[in-house]
């Protein structure tokens, strides 16, 4: 079809349309939402095996926490965590359904989403540690991102027993592993089980 010479535009325009839907969505989060708890990976802190992805001399440094609101959480609980006889083991999956604007808030931005930069980020939820692994964009008004989905993996007990800030998401505490006698004895030890906004944290993992 094409458009009139003489096309009015509607009552609202793109800019109004936007902040319309947000006050929606935001009214609706406060009154049937939810929230997560979300650790952004540091880069530049931080050093990695360049093969294994592990932590390496300064080991990896996390940021944050943020508590971020959530239109809706879905925890996906498996049915048995112990490992198979191959040596593979069925995780937790978490999918969060959230505004654009308030995942921007704990700094991830639209080049981000793009590029993977969140794939190292960890979610906290239900006392449950995840792994970032999507971010996808599901709404948007003139390419104005409005509603992400954040898809994420359980992170074992084999994977946290040497980070010590997740140190109390520990499913089962004896993988400690005597965390006060180990080689974080110290500074590390001690420190709180949350971070204030813009804190720095290392985990040599």
């Amino acid at each position: 079809m094409r458009s009139r010479p003489d096309w009015k535009r509607g009552r609202w325009s793109e800019n109004a349309e936007t902040r319309l839907i947000h006050q929606g969505l935001r009214g609706f989060q406060r009154a049937a939402g939810d929230s997560f708890t979300y650790w952004r990976f540091d880069y530049s802190a931080s050093e990695v095996h360049p093969v294994y992805d592990e932590g390496a001399g300064a080991g990896k440094a996390f940021y944050g926490a943020w508590q971020v609101p959530a239109l809706h959480v879905d925890h996906n609980e498996a049915a048995n965590l112990e490992p198979r006889d191959s040596g593979l083991y069925i995780m937790d999956s978490l999918t969060v359904l959230c505004e654009f604007d308030q995942l921007t808030r704990v700094g991830l931005t639209e080049v981000d989403l793009k590029h993977g930069v969140f794939q190292r980020d960890r979610i906290t939820y239900d006392n449950i540690v995840f792994g970032v692994k999507h971010v996808d964009i599901r709404g948007q008004i003139r390419r104005r991102d409005i509603i992400v989905t954040i898809s994420a993996e359980q992170i074992m007990n084999d994977e946290l027993v040497n980070d010590p800030i997740f140190r109390d998401y520990l499913v089962d505490p004896s993988f400690d592993n005597e965390y006060t006698q180990s080689t974080f004895a110290g500074p590390l030890a001690s420190a709180p089980k949350g971070l204030p906004h813009g804190a720095i944290y290392h985990d040599r993992s």
